[in-house]
């Protein structure tokens, strides 16, 4: 009767609002499982399913971090996971494989043939229920976040194979996966979609598109409290009695006030947001108040599921359940005052339930000094969930050295990880150093530049859990030899209110590391920004730069590129008067051709502009004309140009290179853009008129995801600025293989058609 019941609160857990309503009364289905891919409480309660990992992690302890699989499988084969039911998996993740073509296979329950044979590419977005942001391919690894529930067995099976560059096979995997108690009754995944099915299924990828953070439930109760703080101030809200649930927390700093725009990014770190609940000796969440809502060092606007950054309103709805008080309180340890306007949104609970569980986040620093330790995610005892962390890393030694470090979970006591990754990126949904750039509801990767990253994972339908202690660190690169920062925020939920852990020193300890190559890569900085949709971002980040960097001889393109980000932002007409303005006043000569060719373009609707960027000789045509070439990469050339109506086809055609490589084009038209993307055509050494509009190149392959890059990389990292805005940041690099290509002397052509409408 005890494991029924177990059983029962299980179910109850997992089904949206512990309602049941729209289970199955045959037990726990696909469907029950997809639907909590939109209900962000789960994460909150103690009786949610636990998981764990396996993964192709070098067990020597070195850094051969592929091709450790469970068994052999049949010839051509190998087994990855052999599960055994009840259970789901939550999240598979691989890459290293050639291409998309590449299979998986998936046996449940004991069958002989495998009920899924499929593609990666189908299985990442290619075939129904898979479907993207759910299931993609980005950051250069395949993954699905659908889940996949099994009554007894689960064998997981992969192909085997070569990866790109002839490096031989280097296959990793992550395979995250949850048990359920015995005698909990579950459905199988089939793959087969009912149309109720495909209902919800359409519903939680509308929702995942729209960065799946859920407004707070009817019949919640908001209070709204503004507060000044002035240097060295806290100020606690008032308290809120429980029992009850904080659905939203927003804060709204008054940026406005603030006289510089180092002071306006300075109090991200300078404020501390805490939370005490039931009265207790010390705050369960203590970090700075940018950090907390994912906005490390500077304000970036994107969305998770559980914060994120709209306008200059900081929004966190993690659910923070809480029996008796909740204290909300914030700490100025900067040089200026501050005006927060605070809205706290709580739903008010008939009673408390013990499976419940009080929201922890603690901040954590290590610096260079640290070689030879690993840095800490999170260290505590007692009984709870992590459920997810941000990380910023910052590389000293100027090469991504420092991501082949693991993240390492150990959990009540244990002297070997229970949970063993496969490289730090690989954790937060990425591969090979990542490409660009994403902000999902569960993973995202909000800044790339050299070498400074910061991304986020968070576990929804996959929770750590733990009894007595947890223990998370992330390695420091091989043996922990990297120089660098990392920095970190976790989230974690225990059954009582426990201090936060780690201390947060002065406002001078937490400083962002400074940057010595931000003169070099303000572009990439900007590209970041603009890929978001995050123009005020942008604009914002340039008076910072140049607040911080007064010499810089880039500056009136820079200001000039302010002027287009507010185009971007409110349209032309309300910036024809700042251009004309600028032009009358500037004496830089690039500059001001600049803004004379951004101020054509808006004289005809046939008026466009095209841009090429590579780091080898390179040209670009369009309808057989040819526009322009590039010779280097630090420059991205740009030209004038009219487009009419009809069909049209753009070429670009380049040498060979070793890697790094790579071509990129865009076309700025009134109709909206033409960007080099993994759709683009490609051929070598093609005969007869290709760069024309009506060529026919229907026995072109496109160039696929593989063949697409984030240009600029290492050590091709300094672009000169220009203000010519998503030019850059919305196009693709374009490259094959290097194995792929006939010789050294031979040439390759990408193509695009397209049409514009009269």
């Amino acid at each position: 009767m005890k494991l029924l019941h177990m059983a029962g609160l299980l179910l109850c857990a997992l089904l949206v609002g512990c309602g049941g309503s729209g289970s199955d009364p045959n037990g726990l289905s696909w469907s029950d499982l997809l639907g909590n891919l939109t209900n962000s409480e789960t994460i909150a309660r103690l009786d949610s399913p636990a998981a764990s990992v396996i993964t192709s992690f070098d067990p020597t302890g070195g850094n051969d971090d592929f091709n450790h699989f469970l068994r052999k499988g049949p010839a051509g084969w190998v087994v990855l996971a052999d599960l055994e039911g009840p259970g789901y998996v939550s999240r598979f993740w691989t890459t290293g494989a050639r291409d998309g073509k590449h299979r998986v296979r998936f046996y449940f329950d004991g069958e002989r043939e495998p009920r899924l044979d499929l593609t990666l590419d189908e299985l990442t977005g290619g075939r129904d229920p898979f479907r993207p942001p759910l299931a993609a391919f980005e950051n250069y690894g395949w993954f699905i976040f659908i889940p996949m529930p099994y009554a007894k067995r689960l064998v997981i099976m992969l192909q085997e194979g070569t990866r790109s560059e002839g490096s031989g096979s280097r296959l990793f995997y992550q395979v995250n996966y949850c048990n359920l108690p015995k005698g909990t009754r579950v459905k199988s995944f089939t793959g087969e979609v009912t149309p109720a099915e495909a209902d919800k299924l359409a519903g939680v990828v509308e929702n995942w598109k729209k960065g799946g953070m859920a407004m707070p439930p009817a019949g919640c109760v908001s209070s709204s409290e503004t507060i000044t703080l002035a240097p060295g101030a806290q100020q606690a809200l008032n308290d809120v009695a429980g029992p009850a649930i904080l659905r939203e927390l927003t804060v709204t700093p008054d940026f406005a006030k603030l006289p510089t725009a180092v002071d306006r990014e300075g109090i991200l770190r300078d404020v501390i947001l805490r939370i005490t609940w039931d009265g207790a000796s010390s705050p369960s969440v203590a970090v700075p108040l940018g950090d907390f809502f994912g906005s490390f060092w500077r304000r970036t606007r994107y969305e998770s599921m559980y914060f994120g950054l709209t306008n200059n309103t900081f929004v966190c709805r993690f659910p923070m359940p809480f029996e008796k008080s909740a204290r909300i309180s914030f700490e100025n340890q900067g040089r200026q005052p501050v005006d927060l306007a605070v809205n706290v949104s709580r739903q008010a609970l008939p009673a408390w339930d013990a499976n419940w569980a009080y929201f922890h986040s603690s901040w954590s620093r290590s610096t260079a000094q640290d070689v030879g330790k690993p840095h800490a995610i999170l260290r505590t005892t007692g009984k709870g969930r992590y459920v997810g962390c941000i990380l910023s890393v910052v590389s000293l030694d100027r090469s991504w050295w420092i991501l082949e470090g693991d993240e390492l979970m150990y959990r009540d006591g244990e002297t070997t990880p229970g949970w063993h990754g496969t490289g730090l990126e690989d954790y937060f949904n990425g591969a090979w150093y990542y490409q660009n750039v994403i902000a999902r509801p569960l993973y995202g990767l909000t800044m790339k530049t050299f070498f400074r990253i910061i991304q986020y994972r968070l576990h929804l339908l996959d929770p750590v859990a733990y009894n007595t202690s947890f223990n998370m660190v992330f390695e420091r690169g091989p043996d922990h030899a990297s120089h660098g920062f990392m920095e970190s925020v976790a989230y974690y939920y225990q059954d009582k209110p426990g201090a936060a852990m780690y201390t947060l020193g002065s406002a001078a300890d937490r400083e962002p590391p400074r940057d010595p190559l931000a003169e070099a890569t303000i572009m990439t900085e900007l590209a970041n920004h603009e890929r978001f949709g995050d123009y005020q971002g942008a604009r914002d980040y340039i008076d910072l730069f140049l607040e911080t960097h007064k010499e810089f001889p880039f500056a009136p393109v820079l200001r000039l590129r302010q002027i287009a980000y507010d185009e971007r932002m409110n349209g032309f007409d309300a910036t024809r008067a700042a251009y004309e303005r600028f032009m009358a006043t500037e004496t830089n000569a690039a500059a001001l051709e600049q803004a004379k060719m951004l101020m054509w373009f808006h004289e005809s609707p046939s008026n466009a502009l095209f841009s090429l960027y590579s780091n080898m000789r390179s040209r670009a045509f369009l309808d057989g004309r040819e526009l322009c070439g590039v010779e280097k990469p630090d420059r991205m050339a740009v030209v004038g140009l009219t487009v009419g109506p009809g069909k049209h086809g753009i070429a670009l055609q380049a040498g060979w290179q070793s890697y790094p490589s790579w071509v990129q084009g865009s076309l700025r038209t009134h109709g909206g853009g033409v960007n080099s993307d993994p759709a683009w055509k490609y051929a070598f050494n093609p005969e007869g008129p290709w760069s024309s509009a009506d060529y026919d190149d229907s026995a072109w392959p496109p160039m696929g995801k593989l063949g697409t890059k984030g240009p600029p990389e290492e050590p091709y990292i300094w672009v000169e600025p220009n203000a010519f805005v998503d030019m850059h940041s919305k196009a693709s690099g374009l490259r094959p293989f290097d194995e792929d290509w006939p010789n050294r002397q031979s040439f390759i052509v990408y193509r695009k058609t397209f049409e514009v409408s009269p």
